[in-house]
């Protein structure tokens, strides 16, 4: 029973977490002890299945060679792993022990009984210690990614190391009867062991190497403050953008989801549970008459480094009043299986406070994820009308409004996967036609702003060349997670958005 319930709780901790944060459900015990839960069990019960029909033994046995060779064969880079997909490798490695339990004249047997696959099985646990740093050492020291051939190559080149350490450092330590005979100087050499890997853990990742192709790629800020036309400059750029890591990246890649701007600092971008409306929050120069207001949710913030430059060289008075995942449209959506109503209480206080301020422009973004509570059956209709009732309610203050489409999305997490793809940065791009998180938003956006008369922001060309949305542009990298600018990204982008805002602030 308790084997059974630890198997139930991991496993669904493992589909959970495969979701959100794959890396940890791959390496992470908690998530993979529901695969050793189920061995036990096969263990426990391995007495009742000795009764077997041959013809099923040896029937489950192939079936399950063929599962886990499937696996092999079938699962790729698209595969989401563990979650749901481990459950083919472990039920058929469990198939075939199940079915070697019973005697069978035509199980898996005849296969696996063959003299090299039994050495291979001998030592494969070896060979699977060292064929991974080798798949990854190799790719970086051709610098190119391995392909089928070179994989092949490095996991055979793999079976030397792991026949010499099996031979000359594990089974001798394993069956020396010097550690055998005597338990507590064999339980102190595994402690001590244990110990000597966690301090070595401990200490390499207080410096974390540098993941890039050792090739230096321009500068991205200093070229394009010095283009006497930036946005043609960075157009180019999106256009051969680089294959791999440059060596030059900045900020690196362990850093870079540590980099927050002010408004994160100085905490005034809000939490999802509360309504306040912080203050004062002012930011470029804080004594300048002209007043610009940045607006939204995160994907507001995500503006701000760029913003705040613009405001600081142009001496604006730039105030932010941003809350996380709350829609500048005036429609109620579900967050958390709820409705967010703690947004419509935010949204209803900034708007006052923006009424208060008097300012000359109006910046408002948000994210296009999330649905509203009541879907009325027509979707662009609906959240045109919310987004309406939000310009209207900036413009009859006087101020001017200036509505920011929302950025393309990458695939999955921009970091982890030039992490994981640091010599094919293509795997990390997406293409311009998909990049959109919901396409009815950014129509509905559009709509609202014509009615209105707000002008309209897409900053799609900045982000996207022609045939792909690169992961890295230049010497910087794009986004800091799966679906925000990275601060040194924003911050770049400063002179190719301010010629844009300045018909927007007089028109």
């Amino acid at each position: 029973l308790a084997a059974a319930l630890l198997a139930a709780a991991s496993f669904a901790l493992s589909v959970t977490t495969t979701e959100s944060a794959p890396s940890w459900a791959y390496f992470g015990a908690h998530t993979r002890a529901w695969e050793l839960a189920a061995g036990a069990l096969l263990a426990l019960g391995a007495h009742r299945l000795r009764g077997l029909p041959p013809l099923l033994a040896g029937a489950l046995s192939w079936a399950g060679l063929a599962a886990v060779v499937g696996s092999a064969l079938v699962f790729g880079d698209a595969t989401v792993f563990p979650g749901y997909a481990a459950l083919v490798p472990v039920a058929g490695a469990l198939l075939v022990l199940a079915g070697g339990c019973a005697p069978s004249r035509f199980g898996g047997e005849l296969l696996l009984r063959r003299r090299p696959l039994t050495w291979v099985g001998g030592l494969s646990y070896s060979w699977y210690l060292w064929h991974w740093p080798l798949l990854v050492v190799v790719p970086a020291a051709l610098g190119r990614p391995a392909g089928l051939r070179t994989g092949l190559a490095v996991c055979a080149g793999a079976l030397l190391p792991a026949w010499l350490t099996l031979r000359c450092v594990e089974n001798p330590v394993r069956f020396a009867r010097a550690l055998r005979d005597r338990p507590r100087p064999a339980l102190g050499l595994g402690a001590a062991l244990t110990g000597g890997a966690v301090a070595v853990a401990l200490v390499a990742a207080q410096f974390p190497p540098a993941i890039d192709s050792g090739r230096p790629a321009p500068r991205l800020a200093a070229a394009l403050d010095a283009a006497p036309d930036p946005a043609a400059r960075l157009a180019r750029f999106l256009a051969t953008p680089p294959d791999a890591v440059p060596g030059n990246l900045s900020p690196g890649l362990t850093a870079i989801k540590d980099g927050r701007s002010a408004v994160y600092r100085d905490h005034c971008h809000i939490s999802v549970t509360s309504t306040a409306v912080p203050g004062p929050c002012v930011y470029g120069d804080p004594a300048s008459d002209t007043t610009v207001v940045l607006f939204g949710d995160s994907h507001a913030a995500q503006w701000f480094p760029a913003l705040d430059r613009i405001a600081r060289e142009r001496h604006w008075r730039l105030v932010s009043l941003t809350k996380a995942s709350c829609k500048t449209a005036d429609v109620t959506i579900v967050l958390g299986g709820r409705p967010y109503t703690a947004c419509d209480t935010w949204r209803a206080k900034v708007l006052d406070r923006i009424a208060a301020l008097h300012p000359d422009l109006v910046i408002a973004a948000s994210s296009d994820s999330g649905d509203p509570v009541h879907a009325d059956g027509d979707a662009v209709r609906q959240w045109t009308a919310g987004y309406a009732r939000t310009y209207r309610a900036l413009r009859s203050g006087g101020a001017r409004v200036a509505a920011l489409l929302d950025t393309p999305w990458p695939p999955s997490d921009a970091v982890d996967c030039a992490a994981t793809h640091p010599l094919d940065l293509s795997r990390c791009a997406t293409d311009p036609a998909h990049a959109a998180k919901d396409p009815v938003k950014a129509t509905a956006l559009r709509a609202a702003a014509k009615a209105t008369g707000s002008a309209v922001i897409d900053p799609g060309p900045w982000l996207c060349g022609s045939t792909r949305c690169p992961t890295v542009v230049a010497d910087t990298l794009v986004y800091r997670d799966d679906g925000h600018l990275s601060e040194a990204y924003a911050r770049a982008l400063a002179p190719v958005l301010a010629p844009v805002l300045e018909p927007a602030l007089t028109r």
